[in-house]
């Protein structure tokens, strides 16, 4: 059903179903970098430094 549905969307934009493929080869790709990018950033947010505090001084 889903195939058909490509196949359909295909004919009636004008698309050929190579062209849809690159397209969504390409989505896959940028998803894939994406969750990346999201992982880094999660493993580096873990590992932040803990701000500095002004030392309290005597007198």
């Amino acid at each position: 059903m889903i195939t058909l549905t490509g196949v359909l969307a295909c004919v009636v934009n004008g698309d050929t179903l190579t062209g849809v493929l690159h397209q969504a080869a390409w989505l896959v790709v940028a998803i894939t970098i994406l969750v990346l990018v999201q992982s880094v950033a999660g493993r580096l947010r873990g590992k932040a430094a803990e701000p500095l505090t002004p030392r309290e001084t005597d007198g």
